[in-house]
């Protein structure tokens, strides 16, 4: 653990964008209701701002492809489709889950997330909705709640499985006590939050 005197001004502006991201997890995920902080893991809200910035980024491509460059709608999606899915591995590999393994067999792992999520979620239960009658915008969403719920699992136990490192942490002695009554570790890793509200 790096500990750092209190009347050091710099213990801040040393951290990184990582910790900040941490920081902003960890305080959303402690303002969720007790029953449901205990399902919902740290790491999940993460990915669900993450995914959502990569949601966004995504439909701006497509806008840009389909509208400004006039490309056919299949190649627009595809592209904003692509884009969106090597963003949202980088930024959860350095973000979220802190991620220190080597790029290439994550990404094989990752390849074939994306592969079930493609084929099996997006075509499968999508087009499958679709033919059994259900509207096709409300089978989109099934298919996407699908494919988000499968990304984060395959993310958490397959991309990710056993590669996470600890998270650095900057705290103070001082304000160890501080942390703990605020939900937090003292030494930075994340609580547990049934035995802190308990």
């Amino acid at each position: 653990m790096q500990v750092t005197s209190e009347s050091d001004p710099s213990a801040t502006s040393r951290r990184t964008a990582a910790d900040r991201f941490l920081a902003l997890r960890q305080e959303l995920w402690r303002r969720l209701p007790r029953r449901l902080g205990r399902i919902v893991p740290p790491d999940f809200i993460g990915y669900a701002i993450l995914n959502l910035f990569t949601f966004l980024v995504d439909m701006a491509v497509l806008t840009l492809t389909f509208r400004g460059l006039h490309a056919p709608y299949p190649v627009a999606t595809t592209i904003g489709y692509g884009t969106a899915l090597v963003l949202s591995y980088l930024l959860n590999r350095w973000l979220n889950f802190h991620s220190r393994a080597p790029v290439g067999p994550q990404t094989v792992r990752y390849a074939f997330v994306v592969l079930v999520n493609y084929f099996v979620l997006l075509q499968g239960v999508g087009t499958g909705l679709e033919h059994l009658g259900v509207q096709f915008q409300l089978s989109r969403l099934i298919a996407a709640v699908c494919e988000g719920l499968w990304t984060y699992a395959g993310m958490r136990w397959i991309v990710f499985r056993g590669d996470t490192r600890p998270v650095r942490a900057t705290a103070t002695v001082a304000s160890a006590p501080a942390a703990l009554a605020a939900g937090g570790a003292p030494d930075g890793t994340e609580p547990d939050r049934v035995s802190l509200r308990n």
